[in-house]
């Protein structure tokens, strides 16, 4: 009979030992560091590109590839995470939208001023050939925020940008 308490006792204080370590031994009142830091995620720039054609009309846009991007505006692929670079295939059109994200924040600086080129060469391509093209390519100007870098010349420049905001914020 003593040896059946003893067991029953055993039991019981094992299963008290095992489930005690599967409990939360934070005080409920308490918030631990992990849960107040922001656990938000910018969305990749393919899925904010992907965004903006969802709800803007881009008119013929072409992604431009590592090789053209540093042979024609200089900019060191090597220096970013991620990149979509989207130019109208037509002349007759200005539209671009270029969104980078640098691997660190040093690299942020140059790159503004490699799309800073894109612009004066959009300006000078529009300013006697196209002029409503040219004024669309006036109201655009590079910006950054952290480690992104972007370029939005277009007639819904506008929308296009909150949807980037509204994504790495």
């Amino acid at each position: 009979m003593k040896k059946m308490k003893i067991k029953k006792y055993l039991l019981l204080l094992t299963s008290v030992v095992l489930l005690t370590g599967c409990t939360d031994s934070t005080p409920a009142n308490t918030v631990t560091t992990a849960q107040t830091e922001e656990t938000v995620e910018a969305k990749a720039i393919t899925e904010i590109y992907e965004d903006i054609t969802k709800t803007v009309t881009l008119y013929s846009p072409f992604c431009w590839d590592d090789e053209f991007i540093s042979n024609y505006y200089g900019i060191d692929v090597s220096s970013l995470e991620e990149y979509v670079f989207s130019m109208s295939e037509y002349a007759t059109s200005a539209e671009t939208i270029i969104i980078m994200k640098a691997k660190d924040a040093t690299s942020v600086s140059s790159l503004s001023d490699c799309l800073q080129v894109v612009v004066d060469e959009k300006r000078n391509e529009m300013e006697n050939y196209l002029p409503e093209q040219f004024e669309i390519v006036e109201k655009s100007s590079v910006q950054t925020q952290n480690n992104y870098v972007w370029l939005v010349i277009s007639e819904n420049a506008d929308t296009i940008t909150k949807i980037i905001k509204d994504s790495i914020s």
